[in-house]
């Protein structure tokens, strides 16, 4: 059973602040809780507390037996009320926020994806997904994008967020300092150079704008270069543009087709 002051916890943490507040944020379905059962996974996520129907805690009785970790039993009926599922799974996991390290070197021999005021959550958590099937590890946000422990984010992901690090800093300082200073920086812009014929150096920094704005003129100037991927359909009768996270798949296709 699910106690009202962990129902009031579990349902509050569907609102950024009291995610903050916590440190902790929920995740709900049975391939992202039993991804987070493995034992030592090496993603630094400390698995709190699971809650879960009967069902499924029979059929998960072995593996939960090896990990050592105590599981609630609750009806489908309790898990409805503070899930944030318009179709709630039958088991949710609380969830620690990892620390967050304040260095950034380990992504300098990496390609990151940089996103300015990415604001749709479930964009950011299908860019998530995309990174992680291309092998990209890293992805720095401005600290006014969704956050990435958001219900709809993290349920986007479909368990990539274990595996994909997602930072929040100011685009302009972080590529400011020193050591970025040393990475090649390209742009995404509808009036930049031809994705397919771009010379792209190893491990860049890819700059996204904001869903309907694009990238604002100062991280324009930043860039090095200016890339855009090249529309085929019939001149005057094509799409103003391709959504940010189609760009991401394109771009990050294009940039593994090469390495």
């Amino acid at each position: 059973m699910i106690s009202s002051s962990r129902s009031k916890l579990l349902r509050s943490l569907q609102q950024k602040k009291y995610r903050d507040r916590h440190q902790l944020f929920v995740v709900e379905g049975e391939k992202m809780v039993g991804e987070l059962t493995v034992k030592d996974p090496g993603h630094g996520f400390d698995l709190r507390e699971i809650y879960a129907t009967p069902e499924w805690i029979g059929k998960n009785q072995a593996h939960l037996s090896t990990i050592g970790l105590e599981v609630v039993e609750a009806s489908t009926e309790e898990i409805k009320k503070v899930s944030s599922m318009v179709s709630p799974q039958n088991v949710l996991a609380l969830v620690s926020k990892p620390e967050v390290p304040s260095g950034m070197e380990e992504l300098l021999g990496h390609t990151v994806l940089a996103f300015e005021s990415i604001r749709d959550p479930g964009n950011l958590g299908t860019i998530i997904r995309t990174a992680d099937w291309f092998g990209i590890k890293h992805i720095v946000c401005t600290p006014d994008s969704t956050d990435v422990y958001n219900p709809k984010v993290i349920q986007s992901t479909m368990g990539a967020f274990t595996r994909v690090k997602v930072f929040y800093r100011d685009l302009l300082d972080w590529l400011d300092t020193p050591d970025m200073k040393q990475k090649a920086v390209y742009g995404t812009y509808l009036e930049g150079e031809n994705l397919y014929e771009t010379n792209l150096r190893e491990a860049p920094v890819i700059l996204f704008g904001n869903e309907s704005r694009g990238l604002s003129d100062k991280l324009v100037g930043r860039a090095q270069s200016l890339i855009s991927i090249p529309s085929f359909s019939e001149k005057g009768k094509g799409s103003e543009s391709l959504n940010v996270a189609s760009s991401v798949a394109v771009i990050c296709s294009e940039i593994k087709r090469r390495t």
